[in-house]
């Protein structure tokens, strides 16, 4: 078993693979600024979002810093890592990816991501989710992996139950948006 400080530094350091060899992960870092927001802008990305598109680059860069942010260490612990995501054949920036909440006593960690609009229906997000699983299972040696989405997000649904996860339940309530409360499918 892994000591917090020798899991620490493999959460920090280590990064999730393609098997595929298709993609690629990379720490998150302002070097991607102007690719991420030229996704962040297009109104497909927000759907099943709670905040709006980003209407400037500037509104990208605070977004970029508070993900850092939420990446150093709090206790002596690193509780969430996000990576951009890039097709190795031209270094195209095609999303992000992170775990975020993690919980060692629990030895949990919850999942997420965002795809650029242009880039969907190409099966980008079943090698992310595929990377993201293994990273967690194997390198990490975590035992849970989880997150939720809006209930009406079918897209989402549909490939977490073709990657094999499972539906866990209805958060009721749990996002808001426009001035209305939406369920949260668990999985």
């Amino acid at each position: 078993m892994l000591s917090k400080s020798q899991f620490n530094n493999i959460f920090s350091t280590l990064l999730p693979q393609d098997e595929t060899n298709s993609l690629y992960f990379e720490k998150l870092s302002m070097d991607g600024l102007e690719e991420m927001h030229k996704y962040s802008k297009d109104p497909r990305f927000y759907d099943y979002f709670e905040y709006e598109p980003f209407k400037n680059i500037d509104e990208t860069r605070s977004y970029i810093k508070k993900l850092l942010s939420r990446m150093g260490k709090s206790n002596n612990e690193t509780k969430s890592q996000y990576w951009f995501i890039r097709q190795n054949k031209n270094k195209k920036l095609i999303g992000t990816a992170c775990l975020i909440n993690l919980n060692l006593s629990r030895k949990s960690v919850e999942l997420g991501y965002g795809i650029d609009p242009e880039m969907w229906g190409f099966g980008y997000i079943y090698k992310i989710q595929e990377a993201l699983k293994k990273f967690t299972f194997e390198t990490l040696n975590l035992n849970r992996l989880y997150g939720t989405t809006f209930i009406n997000n079918e897209r989402t649904k549909q490939s977490i139950i073709a990657s094999g996860m499972k539906n866990e339940g209805v958060l009721r309530e749990m996002y808001f948006k426009n001035g209305i409360y939406i369920d949260g499918w668990a999985y």
